[in-house]
C-alpha cells in the first residue's frame, strides 16, 4: 500500500521536531517533496533566522519538485521576514498541489500564504494531522491567539509534598536523572521564571543549554531585594527583574546600570505584583514558552488565576515531614474540596528513582 497524505504529514512532523528548542518565537515546521510517491526532498526550519522548512526541501528536491506534491506542517509564509517568503520559492518550484498541515495562527498571515498559492493555479489541501501540528507548536499557537505565553510549571518534591526541609534546605530533593530532566525543559523554553525567595534563598544559576543565551531568566523582585552580585545574573543569558512600578519610581536603581538586565516595572495587586501584565510583557519580548521554577506561592498564584497550562510534577521516594517544610502549592488554598483544581493526566514515567508526572490543568 502506497503512502498517504497522513503518512508523508507524519514525516513532516518528525522533521520539524528536530527543530525544538531552536527555532522560537517561530514555530518548529517540517516539509517533505514527493514525486511519484517517492520522497525527493525533505527538511526543517533548524534554527531562528535560518532557512524555512520549504525552502530546504525544494533546494534538495532541485529539478524533482516540478510536479510534486509538497507536504508542509504549516502553512508557508507570503511576507518578508528574516527570510524571503516560502510561497514565492513554492510558486518558482513548479510543484503542483500542496498538502498543509494547519492554517497559520497569527492573524496577521492566516490564510495569506494559501490564497497566494491558490491564485498561482496550485492545488492546496489544509487540515491533514492538524491536531498533531498545533500540539507539537502549542506555544507558538497558544501566545499568536491570546497573546499570552504557554506556561509550565514545574515542581520537584519529596512524596508528602515538600520542596525542602524545615532549615529550608531544598537540594537536592529529586535524583541527578530528573535534573538531566528538569535541563532538557530548559533547552525548550524561552525563559524561566523564579520568585524571589526562590532567587535568594537558593540562589540559583537557572544556567542556559551548553552555555547559550537561552532561556532568558526572569525574576519575581517587587521590592527590589535581590544584589547584582546573586548567580541568577552571571553568565551570558538575559536576566528580566519583574519589580513594582510603584517601587521603581521611588527610587533611581544604579545598583544594576551596565548590567546588561532588564526591569519590567509592573502595577500591584493587594500587595502582589499582577502576572497578567508580566506575562503580556514577555510574549511582547519573544517568549512563547515559559517554564516556572518558583516556589509553592508563586505555583499557587499562577494555577488560582488560570495562566498554567502544563504541570510537571517529579515525586521522589522521600519523606521530609514538618509543619514548617515548604509544600510544593501554597497560598490562600480553596476552602473546599469541590473547588480544587482538577487536572487531566498526560503521562505518568519514571525517571531516575524518581516518578514523574505530567498534566493539564482541567479548566485551561
Amino acid at each position: 500500500m502506497p503512502p498517504s497524505d497522513l503518512d508523508w504529514m507524519k514525516r513532516a512532523l518528525a522533521r520539524a521536531e528536530k527543530g525544538r528548542g531552536r527555532t522560537s518565537p517561530n514555530p518548529m515546521v517540517g516539509a517533505v517533496v514527493v514525486r511519484a510517491g517517492k520522497g525527493v526532498g525533505e527538511g526543517h526550519h533548524a534554527y531562528f533566522g535560518g532557512p524555512h522548512a520549504e525552502v530546504v526541501a525544494l533546494r534538495r528536491a532541485g529539478r524533482r519538485a516540478q510536479g510534486a506534491t509538497l507536504y508542509v506542517t504549516l502553512e508557508p509564509c507570503s511576507t518578508w521576514g528574516k527570510t524571503p517568503p516560502c510561497v514565492d520559492a513554492m510558486i518558482a518550484s513548479g510543484v503542483k498541489r500542496v498538502v498543509i498541515g494547519s492554517a497559520d495562527p497569527n492573524p496577521q498571515n492566516r490564510l495569506t500564504g494559501i490564497r497566494k498559492l491558490k491564485r498561482a493555479g496550485i492545488r492546496v489541501q489544509v487540515g491533514v494531522c492538524t491536531c498533531e501540528v498545533q500540539r507539537q507548536n502549542q506555544s507558538f499557537f497558544k501566545a499568536m491567539r491570546t497573546g499570552l505565553p504557554f506556561v509550565t510549571l514545574k515542581m520537584a518534591q519529596s512524596l508528602d509534598g515538600k520542596i525542602a526541609a524545615t532549615s529550608g534546605e531544598s537540594r537536592w530533593v529529586s535524583s541527578p536523572a530528573s535534573r538531566q530532566l528538569v535541563h532538557r525543559l530548559r533547552s525548550e523554553a524561552d525563559a524561566v521564571l523564579v520568585g524571589k525567595n526562590t532567587a535568594l534563598l537558593d540562589n540559583p544559576r537557572l544556567r542556559g543549554v551548553n552555555g547559550g543565551t537561552k532561556p532568558w531568566r526572569v525574576v519575581l523582585d517587587p521590592d527590589l531585594e535581590l544584589r547584582p552580585t546573586a548567580r541568577v545574573f552571571k553568565g551570558p543569558q538575559m536576566t528580566l527583574l519583574a519589580v513594582s512600578e510603584k517601587k521603581l519610581k521611588e527610587r533611581f536603581e544604579t545598583r544594576f546600570q551596565g548590567k546588561g538586565h532588564i526591569f519590567l516595572p509592573l502595577p500591584e495587586r493587594k500587595g502582589r505584583l499582577e502576572l497578567k501584565p508580566l506575562l503580556q510583557k514577555l510574549v511582547s519580548l519573544g517568549v512563547h514558552h515559559l517554564l516556572v521554577e518558583g516556589g509553592g506561592e508563586l505555583a499557587w498564584s499562577l494555577i488560582q488565576e488560570g495562566w498554567v497550562d502544563r504541570l510537571i510534577w517529579i515525586v521522589a521516594p522521600k519523606i521530609v515531614g514538618g509543619r514548617k517544610a515548604k509544600t510544593s502549592v501554597e497560598g490562600e488554598g480553596v476552602e473546599k474540596l469541590s473547588q480544587a483544581f482538577a487536572l487531566r493526566w498526560d503521562r505518568i514515567y519514571p525517571s531516575g528513582d524518581d516518578w514523574v508526572l505530567e498534566a493539564e490543568l482541567a479548566h485551561s
